[in-house]
């Protein structure tokens, strides 16, 4: 390897050397017909330009076109393809090839003493290991992961009853909302149905009085009417009286603005005024 690059490297400095004089010569010929120092110069350089390129171009069509074909010649001649294999097979390549086979042979040899090795020490431990476990009596075994992981029973019944418990929830929920919006649909508009609904929603879901903005009804409706509303969703709700008159009264300020909270407590299951809400028991 250092031989070719050594030879590469001669190569191109005669090559270098023939273009610098070739340069100086034009430079001095130029001089000679009486051109300018500058002049003389410029044509050296422009003259050593050409010439690399030249002499770069001929390498290129060397290696591709003239190489190609004198050795496709000279393959027909016998003593030429015997001097191509004694190169491709020289002595240091040989001794790489010895060295590689004699060490995968080596570590072969070695993987097959280690296995053997192996499978006869790990014989008596199977055998020594089936024995234990033969001797083991069944009850001490060990539960498997998933018998661990089964729920017992009571948490089966306990999730059972909590999913029930929170379906007849909703549904609860759900009657209160569909009267709501069955009841009042005639006497308010969709934004403030909608608001009042989220309302009665949360008073439901929240043990403390939610924040309300307060709704107005329409003048059809009374205070008596406004009550008995109150007191069909408290009921259905299982909330207190006074809870629920607290409620309504904020809800329905502009309507229950001159009765007070303990008067709507009393009066909210009162049937003996005219009203078009009537005390529904089926709500709850």
């Amino acid at each position: 390897m250092e031989q070719r690059k050594i030879e590469h490297i001669t190569l191109h400095l005669m090559v270098f050397s023939t273009i610098v004089v070739i340069g100086v010569l034009a430079r001095q010929t130029a001089l000679h017909y009486g051109w300018d120092e500058f002049s003389s110069y410029l044509i050296l350089v422009v003259c050593s330009i050409v010439m690399g390129a030249i002499y770069l171009n001929l390498q290129m069509a060397s290696n591709q076109i003239l190489s190609p074909a004198i050795e496709k010649c000279f393959l027909k001649f016998e003593c030429y393809r015997s001097k191509i294999v004694v190169v491709e097979g020289c002595p240091e390549a040989i001794e790489e090839v010895v060295d590689v086979e004699s060490i995968a042979s080596e570590s072969m040899i070695e993987v097959e003493t280690t296995s053997d090795t192996s499978e006869e020490v790990s014989t008596p431990m199977h055998s020594e290991t089936d024995e234990g476990e033969a001797n083991l009596p069944k009850e001490d075994a060990t539960p498997s992961v998933e018998e661990t992981n089964q729920p017992s029973e009571y948490e089966v019944l306990r999730a059972n009853a909590m999913a029930e418990k929170e379906r007849a929830s909703q549904e609860r929920l759900d009657r209160v909302i569909t009267y709501t919006k069955r009841t009042l649909v005639p006497y308010l508009d969709e934004e403030s149905l909608h608001h009042l609904c989220g309302y009665v929603t949360e008073y439901y879901l929240s043990d403390s009085l939610p924040k309300v903005e307060s709704i107005k009804l329409s003048s059809q409706l009374k205070t008596i009417d406004a009550m008995h509303f109150g007191w069909n969703i408290g009921k259905a709700f299982g909330k207190p009286r006074l809870q629920t008159a607290t409620f309504i009264k904020r809800v329905f300020a502009h309507t229950l603005r001159d009765v007070e909270i303990s008067t709507i407590e009393r009066k909210m299951s009162h049937t003996e005024s005219e009203c078009k809400i009537k005390l529904d028991k089926n709500v709850a």
